[in-house]
């Protein structure tokens, strides 16, 4: 639990240099631990390193409303900073992708900050589609999805 609390705080301070509200600093360690219990959390291990996290969702009425269970839903992805830009979230999107294809849904969906043009783009340029702003819980947010791929072997 400790390397997805570090990642989560590493984040949140990255983005907040940049002028962005990200999660709570430190991040609320009985979320993360009630999240794991559930099977929600996953890592990314390099060289024996934890350099990734990610939450992956099979519903996610909050942003998203009541719908069909046609969506796996990614929240909390978040890379090392000293692994940045060796497409490991490129590559954690791909594994959600493929796990929501294994799983019979149609697509892939998150939220982002509406206001921080950089992760937008970067969403954009793996595939997302903007579907909506939303302000929840006073954090303003653009919803996003893509369409599963299911990829044969």
């Amino acid at each position: 639990m400790s390397a997805v609390a570090t990642l989560l705080d590493e984040a949140t301070l990255w983005v907040s240099e940049r002028g962005y509200d990200q999660w709570p600093m430190p991040f609320p360690p009985d979320e993360i631990e009630a999240a794991i219990e559930r099977g929600e959390v996953y890592v990314a291990e390099l060289d024996d390193d934890v350099v990734a996290t990610v939450t992956l969702l099979w519903e996610d009425e909050l942003h998203w409303g009541e719908r069909p269970p046609d969506a796996a839903y990614v929240h909390k992805l978040a890379v090392s900073r000293a692994r940045a830009g060796q497409r490991i979230g490129q590559t954690i999107v791909e594994w959600a992708e493929a796990t929501a294809a294994a799983n019979g849904r149609a697509f892939l969906r998150l939220d982002c900050h509406r206001t921080n043009p950089g992760i937008r783009r970067y969403y954009e340029q793996l595939g997302f589609v903007h579907c909506a702003d939303e302000v929840i819980a006073g954090r303003d947010l653009s919803l996003y999805e893509r369409p599963v791929h299911a990829r044969s072997h």
